[in-house]
């Protein structure tokens, strides 16, 4: 089977374009931030909690990173979310409170793993509200 002249042309563009539109993605493409999760999944303690922090985006020497710490949602809420056993107890329980401070632990581990690379000079943190939408909490 044979394209006429025209066929012919409209393919050429519509492939160019789809090949330099491919080519602008992969341009746009942070390796490092794959570079940075694998950090995260190589460290025992990180990788052990429940809440899988994540690196999101790199705006100069910055890095941002998904946090699950937010003032819309009480800690406890969150806390009893990855740690089922917490659901009924107050935020003064023992329990909790041994929660939280391991949470700021961790996240602190985060935080100094990721200023190790040479290229990231801060840490931002930015709320997951995708982690919380599918565990059925909105956040605005």
């Amino acid at each position: 089977m044979s394209l006429d002249r025209g066929t012919k042309i409209y393919a050429g563009i519509l492939g160019s374009l789809v090949g330099l539109s491919l080519l602008a993605w992969l341009l746009t493409l942070d390796f490092r931030l794959a570079e940075i999760d694998e950090m995260l999944k190589q460290d025992k303690q990180i990788a052990a909690y429940p809440y899988t922090f994540r690196a999101l985006e790199i705006k100069g020497a910055t890095a941002i990173i998904s946090t699950p710490r937010t003032s819309a949602v009480p800690a406890v809420k969150f806390l009893s979310m990855i740690f089922p056993r917490l659901s009924r107890k107050s935020e003064q329980d023992p329990d909790v409170i041994a929660a939280q401070k391991q949470l700021g632990k961790i996240q602190g581990s985060v935080r100094k793993l990721v200023l190790s690379r040479e290229d990231i000079e801060r840490v931002s943190w930015r709320i997951d509200k995708d982690w919380y939408a599918q565990k059925g909490v909105l956040i605005d």
